[in-house]
């Protein structure tokens, strides 16, 4: 609604303008059926009425009669009490003025302001404010006496007056806060803003503070576990010049003192973060904290390639491994898992002849480590020596190695002879393929009685080799030397 006097908005629900102060009168709207009801109802009553109207007409102009002349009597008793309302109220003004009320002073100090001096203005208020301790009039105009005079502590120690009791009603204890901030403001005292409001414990200060306090940094991402490195970034949700957020990430609870974000926080390096981050404002208010806790996992390095897959092979073969960088690999061939402290793979190796069973393992510089890669090889030559080609190669080795004096088997100073008959075929882990050769003595009279030496000639390459067992009963080649 607009005010028809100052053409102010007048708000809902108001009776009078805020501005002017005109009483607002709220005249009804009408349905024209309505209205013409009304009438034709008025009407009908009217003719009831009428003869009743009639008698007492005659009635009233008796009693008028009787009014005209008590009318003139009481002229002169209402102009005989209008003039003693207007001697009270000039004297109520003239006692309030010289009885040192609020006014008393006001006037005083108004007074002196107008003539320029300031000083005894400010003293007049001071001396009003001893007489009248809770009129918020003298107050407040004191605190604004205080500021044209160039003195904001004076100001802000009057207004504090008012802050500090509890004679006052919550809206003047309000405005007096208001105040006090707005002098704080206006000389850049944003510290003592803070200090005002979280020092005084009540519910004016406190929401006055929930005004004046940041709203809570924004961090992202969530918090989570992650396998790899990743960065964090801190906002404010409003948009203020005077926010810096600071943070922390050991957990600690953040103030102006800590970290101040300039940039994301990148976390590349495994372990726990504890990130917690404040808004701290130009009056020094903090709010309340965001935090968030991030897990960095390196991840756990992908297990070794290797180039060569399990089978047989017929010829040299390398093994070739492959990691990531910065990872390392060990390996073992006696069937153990491989840890730190087993062969570690440099370059590619030579495949073992026979068969082998190599594991595999990668370990990456925080010492965790990937699954295991097993792999089954079974490495033989293609024979080039047949089974009467190793017994010969077993006898000739003999003969020239003196063990024999001939072709034939006999042994210096043995009566009888020797003969070496094929048994069967072997392999030996990382050796090969071999025939074994059982050596008989066959003495004169041709008994058979095997001698317990055995030899073993590898089935590609001819070369002969005593055969015998190690301490795990396993085959072992002892090379065969002049005895």
């Amino acid at each position: 609604m607009i005010c028809p006097v100052c053409g102010k908005e007048i708000p809902e629900g108001h009776m009078y303008c805020d501005e002017c102060g005109k009483e607002i009168n709220f005249v009804p709207d009408f349905d024209p059926e309505v209205e013409n009801e009304i009438n034709a109802t008025l009407s009908g009553v009217a003719d009831e009425l009428n003869k009743e109207a009639k008698l007492k007409a005659l009635r009233i102009q008796k009693r008028k009669e009787f009014f005209s002349a008590l009318k003139k009597k009481s002229t002169t008793i209402l102009g005989f009490s209008a003039t003693i309302i207007i001697i009270a109220i000039v004297v109520f003004f003239i006692v309030a003025f010289h009885s040192r009320s609020a006014i008393y002073y006001i006037s005083l100090a108004e007074s002196a302001k107008s003539s320029g001096d300031m000083n005894k203005a400010i003293g007049y208020l001071e001396e009003g404010k001893k007489e009248n301790p809770y009129s918020t009039e003298i107050i407040f105009r004191l605190s604004d006496y205080y500021l044209e005079a160039g003195d904001p502590d004076k100001a802000v120690e009057t207004l504090q007056y008012i802050t500090s009791s509890d004679r006052f009603s919550d809206e003047k204890v309000t405005n007096a806060y208001e105040g006090i901030i707005s002098i704080y403001k206006e000389n850049g005292q944003y510290g003592k803003i803070a200090e005002l409001l979280s020092t005084d414990d009540n519910e004016i200060a406190r929401g006055l503070k929930d005004k004046y306090v940041p709203a809570t940094p924004i961090m992202n991402p969530a918090a989570d576990t992650y396998e790899e490195s990743i960065t964090v970034s801190l906002s404010n949700s409003a948009s203020d010049d005077g926010l810096v957020i600071y943070y922390t990430v050991n957990g600690s609870d953040p103030d102006n003192g800590a970290i101040p974000y300039e940039k994301e926080i990148v976390l590349d390096t495994e372990g726990e973060y504890n990130i917690k981050a404040v808004s701290v404002n130009k009056y020094g208010f903090i709010s309340s904290v965001v935090e968030n806790t991030y897990i960095v996992e390196s991840g756990v390095p992908d297990a070794p390639q290797i180039m060569e897959a399990s089978g047989d092979y017929s010829q040299n073969t390398m093994i070739v491994a492959v990691v990531e960088p910065g990872n390392s690999i060990f390996y073992t061939t006696d069937g153990s898992d491989p840890t730190l402290d087993s062969k570690q793979y440099i370059s590619p190796i030579a495949m073992p002849v026979g068969t082998s069973h190599f594991k595999f393992i990668a370990f990456n510089n925080e010492g965790e480590y990937s699954e295991i890669v097993e792999r089954d090889y079974h490495l033989v030559f293609t024979r080039l020596i047949s089974k009467e080609q190793a017994v010969s190669s077993v006898v000739s080795t003999l003969v020239r190695l003196n063990y024999l004096l001939d072709d034939t088997g006999k042994e210096v100073g043995v009566p009888g002879h020797n003969e070496y008959i094929y048994k069967s075929e072997i392999e030996i882990q990382g050796a090969g393929e071999y025939y074994v050769i059982d050596e008989i003595h066959v003495s004169n009279d041709g008994t058979r009685t095997a001698t317990g030496r055995i030899y073993a000639v590898n089935t590609n390459n001819g070369s002969v080799n005593r055969l015998g067992y190690d301490s795990s009963g396993q085959y072992t080649l002892i090379t065969i030397s002049n005895r």
